[in-house]
């Protein structure tokens, strides 16, 4: 303990936090751990799915009631080569931290121009999820 009395406080404060890490993992590996199961993805269902338009309109289904829930829809990979093509998708949500029980049924509505193919005039959109490709259609 007489050692830190001697050293600058940056420097006792750097040796205290080095001797927190976690037993053998490097501070990479440690900077890349979740910090919280708060951060994982939260569950939810897809009710229903169709194409309106430039959009897919979902009917979700989740647990929540205290703060506002985000659902995003990315790419889950490339578009396949076939014709037409296949865009693999998946939604996301984060549910940022509420633990309300109640069951919530929403409507929520994502673009869809992204992944149109200038080439062709119909996209078979496969959402992880859902049993079933959706086609969508539009106007290249």
């Amino acid at each position: 303990m007489r050692l830190f009395l001697f050293l600058p406080p940056f420097l006792s404060m750097l040796l205290v936090g080095c001797s927190a890490q976690k037993e053998g993992m490097s501070a990479a590996e440690i900077a890349s751990e979740p910090s919280s199961s708060l951060s994982e993805a939260a569950p939810f269902t897809i009710v229903a799915l169709r194409v309106d338009s430039d959009s897919l309109v979902a009917e979700l289904r989740y647990g929540g009631g205290f703060r506002t829930h985000e659902f995003t829809l990315i790419s889950d990979g490339a578009a396949t080569k076939s014709l037409p093509r296949q865009q693999p998708l998946r939604i996301t949500h984060n549910a940022n931290g509420d633990m309300g029980k109640a069951l919530i049924t929403a409507r929520h509505a994502f673009d869809l121009k992204r992944f149109q193919d200038p080439t062709q005039d119909v996209v078979h959109l496969s959402i992880d999820g859902w049993p079933k490709p959706i086609d969508y259609t539009y106007t290249p």
